[in-house]
């Protein structure tokens, strides 16, 4: 009973330290990823920095304000229903 402990405890060691491992190695390769690009990281979703959705003086540019609402899919955004005629009251 007591090997059973020591091997699972070893196990873990082994199995956590190869976790380590990966984990280095993989954030070593960004290091040198973005080394070799020259450090320039894209902004996200392909926008060129000088199309950012706010200058420094904190003005919004282009940028939608409801992007949901443009999109018409907005909870309570549906187009007015039409008045249907009154009953007539012959």
């Amino acid at each position: 009973m007591k090997d059973d402990g020591q091997e699972l405890t070893k196990r873990l060691r082994v199995g956590f330290t190869g976790l380590a491992a990966v984990f280095l190695l993989v954030m070593l390769g960004a290091v040198f990823v973005q080394f070799v690009s020259g450090g320039d990281v894209p902004p996200p979703n392909g926008l060129s920095a000088a199309a950012s959705p706010s200058d420094a003086s904190g003005n919004v540019g282009d940028a939608p304000q409801e992007p949901l609402a443009e999109l018409g899919v907005t909870p309570g955004n549906a187009p007015p229903a039409k008045a249907s005629p009154a009953p007539s009251t012959r």
